[in-house]
């Protein structure tokens, strides 16, 4: 269908479905041979729908036994529900004597870890304390005296200072 037949798109369904045409729908389809041929197309495919209506209707009606498997399946799904609540305590036991092992053997472990050896503790603190030869060459000379200024609120006379007495 072209652009220019966009707006007949609609009557062209309505006239596929019910058949009634309006006049000026009627000289449209003398002219274009594209909206002629959807026309044929959608009428086709209608009737071949139609014939079908007849066999999807005869099969409307359940079977006869349809009623006791429907409820067969339902006892059944009942009774795998059961089935399904006593697996899940079973599941929910293990991962709590997973859990208190766990925590049992971390508190043991704790336990038993030895303290830390007298030589280990002074062989760590000579490590805290090891300084690196070059440290003494990337020292600045402001270094120190960033480290000698005053904190806030002290004097750079090292003076103590009176309080204002109020009059």
């Amino acid at each position: 269908m072209k652009n220019a037949c966009e707006r007949w798109k609609d009557q062209l369904r309505e006239t596929a479905l019910t058949g009634a045409r309006t006049p000026q729908f009627a000289e449209h389809l003398q002219t274009c041979a594209n909206c002629s041929a959807e026309l044929r197309d959608l009428e086709a495919r209608r009737a071949r729908l139609d014939t079908l209506l007849p066999l999807v209707a005869q099969g409307a009606e359940p079977p006869a036994d349809f009623r006791a498997r429907v409820l067969a399946a339902a006892e059944a799904a009942g009774k795998r529900r059961r089935v399904r609540r006593w697996q899940a305590w079973t599941l929910a036991g293990a991962a709590a004597t997973a859990a208190i092992v766990l925590v049992v053997g971390a508190v043991l472990h704790r336990g038993t870890t030895g303290k830390i050896q007298p030589e280990g503790l002074a062989a760590a603190q000579k490590l805290a304390e090891w300084r690196a030869p070059s440290d003494s060459l990337l020292a600045t000379p402001g270094q120190e005296i960033l480290r000698t200024t005053p904190k806030l609120g002290e004097s750079y006379l090292n003076v103590p200072m009176k309080a204002v007495e109020e009059e």
